[in-house]
């Protein structure tokens, strides 16, 4: 006999605490993102109205609780959604933002980077018109203004997105306020 696996797994409460069935899709991953940190963000208002020990209290995330490394941390979780959100929902896939790894020259250090698609494949092509001597390698300011059209195209596709989605503007928000705080220590 074949028993299929249920559409569902265990899952952490927001309280850290004991493990709840939940269906396993999307919108209910989305949903519980939104609600932690909706209330990661009405913690850091409340907090000039009430005790920072009744929210502990209560489960909640005060912001100006948490280290940078993890403000850092939590910003990237962010960041990660909102470009998941955003490419899912952009059309053209050259306005799909991408993130990836690299070394700078000069250190052995990986960093992160996340850009357009169009930023993406304009550098290369130049970096290889230029290896060739085709075309002059570009500066980051000629870049920017060779690709100006693409930008306005990124800006006006992210405002499509914002007003079709109430979940994107969230995070939005959300990434606003913690970019905030983590700029304000």
């Amino acid at each position: 006999m074949l028993l299929h696996k249920p559409d569902w797994e265990p899952i952490i409460d927001s309280f850290g605490n004991h493990p709840s069935l939940a269906p396993r899709n999307e919108e209910f991953t989305m949903k519980a993102l939104r609600s932690v940190y909706l209330s990661a963000l009405c913690s850091a208002l409340l907090l000039g109205m009430g005790s920072t020990q009744t929210l502990a209290a209560e489960g909640q995330i005060v912001i100006e609780d948490l280290t940078p490394s993890k403000l850092r941390a939590e910003i990237k979780k962010i960041e990660t959604e909102f470009y998941r959100v955003f490419n899912s929902r952009v059309e053209e896939k050259n306005l799909a933002i991408i993130c990836y790894k690299y070394v700078p020259t000069g250190s052995n250090i990986k960093e992160e980077a996340c850009e357009p698609q169009f930023v993406i494949d304009k550098r290369g092509d130049n970096a290889n018109d230029a290896r060739l001597g085709y075309d002059l390698l570009f500066t980051a300011k000629d870049l920017q203004s060779v690709l100006a059209a693409e930008y306005a195209a990124l800006t006006a596709a992210m405002t499509e997105v914002s007003k079709e989605s109430e979940y994107f503007r969230e995070l939005n928000e959300i990434l606003n306020a913690l970019r905030e705080e983590l700029e304000s220590r």
